[in-house]
Parts: structure tokens; sequence; C-alpha cells
């Protein structure tokens, strides 16, 4: 019996909302449509009404009988379409008059009597028209057949829509996968709040020395020599300017968190030291920077595994804030190295690139060694529409293999589990499980 009442069809409320204004306009429409053609009758019918009283009446106004021509109107008065009759002289006087609804309104029709062209009288017919209700009850048959109609429509609709039981386990298994996630997101969260104050001031240390000769006084051959990741929030509605400071600071030292977690198991995987990162700057209302030189082994990887797990978190984070009526956005990601046909170092078109994406989308902008070794890994389209030397050079991530993508939902989920996993990423850091 619970089954019975949980498998519902999606939307149902919605449906029968839609049911609802279609009996409402189909009656609507059959009302309009009755009005119509009872107007069309009406006229008709008073015209030629009109016509046979004049004829059999004009031998009795001349000279007046007014007794013929009540008994005449009381004739006609039998009609139950007719309201009321009145036969009138000349002189607009009152002959005859009759009708079993004379305080009744309606269409009127007159037409005048002539006799060797003189005018000797004149008709005056008022014929019932209908109101709204009595149109309804005319058609009831009609209303009642277009509402059970609609009403099998709703329950086809309910036996056709509802899910299969094996549409609604997947959906209660992927509800509770996500709600496993969020239970692992917060017993991080709570894992790392002691260590929060630590880590954001170790980086903010760590730009402070390095900043200036990295994005203002670098030179020629360290620009040749840098890869640079760039996570921007996607905020087509500019929320960001609309939320308080207080809602948005927490919000970007939790996604710092969750970034230098990535940085940390990221470059174990690959054998890099942490230090070989450099955090340009931490999460802003502009995103995030980080830099490293591809002269270090597995450099282009480990950056470009940073973004894809950064990605993953970001996306849990999001629903589980939406959730729960938070603040939260959507970020995008993307590497680069210098372009100088444009004069950018490697921070300033990741920049650039990463603005012309969207949502979860991921881009890159690489030399050709660089791309034929990750070409393994990821699956790489064209940027559609390129307007300059960056975009035309560029590539969007549009999937990875096997083997990258469970690495990346491994230290996804090593993160959200916090210590609980460390056994098991210390043995993804063997050198042969190296590509």
């Amino acid at each position: 019996m619970p089954w019975k009442f949980t498998l519902n069809a999606p939307r149902q409320g919605l449906f029968a909302s839609l049911l609802i204004v279609s009996f409402a306009l189909h009656t609507f429409l059959l009302v309009i449509a009755t009005t119509h053609q009872l107007n069309e009758n009406r006229a008709s019918q008073g015209q030629l009404m009109t016509s046979q009283l004049v004829t059999d009446s004009l031998t009795e106004l001349e000279p007046a009988n007014t007794v013929s021509l009540a008994l005449l109107a009381n004739r006609y008065a039998t009609n139950p379409s007719v309201a009321s009759i009145r036969i009138l002289d000349a002189n607009k006087q009152v002959l005859a008059t009759s009708g079993m609804s004379q305080t009744r309104q309606g269409e009127v029709f007159v037409r005048d009597a002539l006799q060797n062209e003189k005018k000797v009288g004149s008709i005056e017919i008022t014929l019932i028209q209908p109101s709204i209700g009595e149109i309804l009850r005319t058609q009831w048959l009609a209303i009642l057949v277009s509402f059970l109609i609609h009403g099998l429509l709703w329950l086809a609709y309910r036996a056709i829509a509802r899910p299969s039981r094996s549409e609604y386990l997947a959906r209660i298994n992927n509800e509770s996968r996500l709600k496993h996630e969020i239970q692992q997101l917060t017993q991080a969260l709570e894992l790392e709040k002691q260590n929060t104050v630590t880590l954001v001031s170790q980086a903010k240390q760590q730009p402070k020395p390095k900043a200036a000769p990295i994005i203002e006084s670098i030179n020629q051959d360290q620009t040749d020599h840098t890869l640079a990741l760039n996570i921007q929030f996607y905020d087509p509605k500019q929320l960001l300017n609309s939320v308080n400071q207080s809602v948005s600071l927490p919000y970007f030292k939790l996604c710092q968190i969750f970034l230098n977690k990535s940085i940390e198991l990221c470059t174990k995987h690959y054998q890099l030291s942490p230090s070989s990162i450099n955090v340009i700057n931490e999460f802003d209302a502009n995103g995030a920077n980080l830099t490293i030189s591809d002269q270090e082994v597995n450099a282009i990887d480990c950056l470009l595994m940073i973004g894809a797990v950064f990605q993953l978190l970001s996306d849990v984070l999001y629903k589980r804030y939406r959730e729960d009526k938070r603040f939260a956005l959507q970020t995008r990601s993307a590497v680069s190295t210098a372009v100088a046909a444009m004069q950018l170092d490697a921070v300033q078109a990741a920049q650039r690139l990463t603005s012309h994406l969207h949502a979860k989308e991921s881009a890159l902008h690489l030399n050709n060694e660089q791309l034929k070794a990750i070409s393994e890994c990821y699956q790489l389209v064209a940027m559609p529409n390129p307007a300059n030397v960056l975009t035309r050079h560029a590539f969007m991530q549009n999937g990875m293999n096997t083997e990258c993508a469970e690495l990346a939902q491994h230290i996804r989920t090593e993160i959200l589990m916090g210590k609980k996993a460390k056994t098991s990423i210390e043995n993804q850091t063997d050198p042969q499980s190296e590509r």
C-alpha cells in the first residue's frame, strides 16, 4: 500500500491546473459559440415573425379591429421565444399587446405595415435574449462530456506518467547519495573549522612576496614557463552585488578551504610539493588564481586535476546550499599559458578565458606539447565562436577518461569525508598507479 501512495506522477499539481484552465476555457468557448448561434437564429426568427405578423394583420389595421388584432397577437405570443408583441397604428397608438414575459429584456424587431404604399401601422416583437445561466442549462450535456474527458485525461496522466519501480528506486538512491554527501560535507567542515584560521593566514602570507614578481615584474622567460588556473563564480544575475559581506565572506572562505584541500591531495598524488603551487589570490568576488611552473613534473596534469576536483566539490556545495535556500554560486575554471600575441601573462589569459564560459564548464589554452601530453586523459572540443587569438587556440574540456574520472571522484570523496579515507588516498599516490 505505501508503494501506491508514494509513486506519483511528476508535477501532478501543475497538470491538474492546466486541465482546470482547459475545462474553463472549453466551457467559455462553448458559451460564446452558443451565444453567437442563438443571436443568428434570433435575428432570422425576428425578421420572419414580423413579416408574417404584418401580412396577417394588414387587413385589420385599416380600419383598426382591436379584437382581431389582440387575438392575432396572442396567437404569435405562444412562441416561447417571444417576450412581448405590440401592434401600433400609424400614429403610434397601441392597438394590441401580448406576451408572457413583457417585462423581460430582449432584442426588438420593428417593421412597418404598408398598404398601397401608405403606412397604416407597425409591428414590434421582442424576442427573449437568454442569460448565461440559461445557456449553460441548455448545454449541460456538452459541459458534462467535457468534464468527463478532462477527468479521463487526469487519470490517464497519473497512470502513464507515474514512474516505474526502478525509476523510483533510482531517484531514492540518488537522494540518499546526495544526503550522504551532505553529511560528509558537514563533517569535513567541522574537522576543518579548527584549522581555518591557520590555513587562511598561511595562504595570505604566500602571495604577498610572490604576487608582485609574478604579475607585475615577471620577465618573458618566466612567463613562458608559467601555467595558471583561474576559478571564477558564474553569476549572470549579479547576486554577489546584492549580498552582505557577512554572507559572502564565509562562503569565500569555505571555497578556499576546498581549494586548499584539492591542492594538497592533488599535489600528493602527482608527487609534487604543495609549495610548487603559488596561490596568487584567494577566493573573493573575482574568484581565485593559482600558478605553477611547467618545468615541474606532471605540472599540467596536477593543475587540471585541481580544477576538476574543485568543480566537483563546488557542485556538491551548490546543491547543498540551494536546498537550504542559502547563498551559493556555481563555478567555472580555465588553465592557460601566457599569450604573447595579446600581451597577456598566464594569469590574465586564464582570467580572460574563464569569462567566456558558463557554469560548470572548463577550458584550457596550452601549447602543442602540453596538449599532446593530456590528450589521452581529457576529451577536448574547440571553443565556440572564437573572437581572438586566445579563444581560437583554446579548447573546452568535454570529458575525462575512466582513470582520471575515478581519480577526481576519489579525491572529492576524500575531501568530503575528511580524514576517514586517508589510507586509500595514500595508496593512490603509489608511482605504479601513475599514468
